[in-house]
């Protein structure tokens, strides 16, 4: 890494877009073919939700998502080369993309790099060309000190979050995390709670949760937080309820949380995104967060049919010996 890989940012971010916008005009809602990576058993981040009309033109858009990951490798020369492999949707993946493969890393690095390039296409696609930049520099600068090249990929990320925070409204905020997510095809989830920390626990970006939703009552005194040891032992049996709840608050907790920080707040960036792929058309707040022991977090995330989702790039962490012992482990 260093300067000698810098790109105008602005040009980076549009570069994105085009070759997502190439993959998408070969796509075709009612397309028989589809794309996988083999080494993930995933939809490569710039094709997922995509169809395609016969093989050749799934072909042509499997080599436009190496053309994407190749322009993420710019920045960092450490993403793992992907398998994209064109398949009949009718039939399934190939066995040789099963979803538990044991390459750890590259699910994570992938995650990892589909949220920050979906984010800086986003930054890219509504003008904000000052985070944009600056979120880059963050980076590049950050990068130079880094010892394990492996956190490049996360440090990307925590990047964006930061210029993020501090450099966009709370509306503007909003508007560049939905922009990010509609590039995944949002598609309604089951249990979109559970879907979501259930995703990034295979990416390793979380390491054992569970989800529970909380009366309204109870969510609504933001004082009368449940104590960790009062989660249900049926969490995520009772995060299934969700169904056709048109309102619902949930409580997270999850452990060893990649982007775990001593900042006085929890980011929900990367969350955020993976949730709103889930939910369209429903408003999604994170209220508070709280460091719990053994490196474990609280987040409280209330979905309703209508209003504006906030607290989707970071909320405030309640201040608590956990969260100010700097002998305490917060994440990875």
């Amino acid at each position: 890494m260093g300067r000698s890989h810098h790109l105008e940012p602005r040009w980076w971010g549009g570069t994105l877009r085009d070759i997502r916008a190439e993959i998408r005009s070969l796509a075709r809602s009612d397309g028989d073919y589809a794309i996988v990576c083999g080494r993930t058993g995933s939809e490569p981040g710039a094709a997922t939700g995509r169809r395609f009309p016969d093989r050749r033109t799934a072909g042509a858009a499997a080599e436009l998502t190496r053309d994407y990951r190749a322009a993420l490798r710019r920045y960092d020369p450490n993403i793992p080369y992907d398998d994209p492999q064109v398949y009949e949707v009718s039939k399934g993946p190939p066995r040789s993309a099963a979803a538990g493969s044991e390459d750890d890393y590259t699910r994570y690095s992938a995650f990892c790099h589909d949220t920050a390039g979906a984010l800086f296409e986003a930054l890219s696609e509504l003008g904000h060309r000052e985070a944009e930049t600056a979120a880059m520099e963050t980076y590049l600068t950050l990068a130079e000190v880094v010892d394990d090249h492996d956190d490049f990929c996360l440090t990307l990320v925590w990047s964006l979050m930061s210029e993020l925070d501090v450099r966009l409204s709370p509306a503007e905020q909003r508007a560049v995390v939905e922009a990010a997510a509609d590039l995944f095809c949002p598609t309604a989830t089951p249990n979109p709670v559970d879907a979501t920390l259930g995703h990034l626990e295979t990416a390793g970006f979380v390491e054992g949760y569970s989800v529970r939703p909380i009366p309204d009552a109870e969510a609504d005194v933001g004082t009368d937080r449940a104590s960790e040891t009062g989660v249900s032992a049926n969490a995520r049996t009772d995060a299934r309820t969700d169904g056709d709840d048109s309102s619902r608050t949930w409580e997270l907790t999850f452990g060893d949380y990649a982007l775990a920080e001593r900042t006085g707040r929890i980011p929900t960036l990367p969350i955020a995104v993976s949730l709103l792929r889930r939910t369209p058309g429903r408003a999604v707040r994170f209220i508070d967060g709280e460091a719990l022991s053994d490196g474990r977090w609280r987040l409280r995330v209330r979905m309703t049919p209508e209003g504006d989702s906030a607290g989707l790039v970071s909320v405030e962490a309640a201040e608590n010996r956990w969260l100010n012992d700097p002998s305490a482990s917060l994440g990875r």
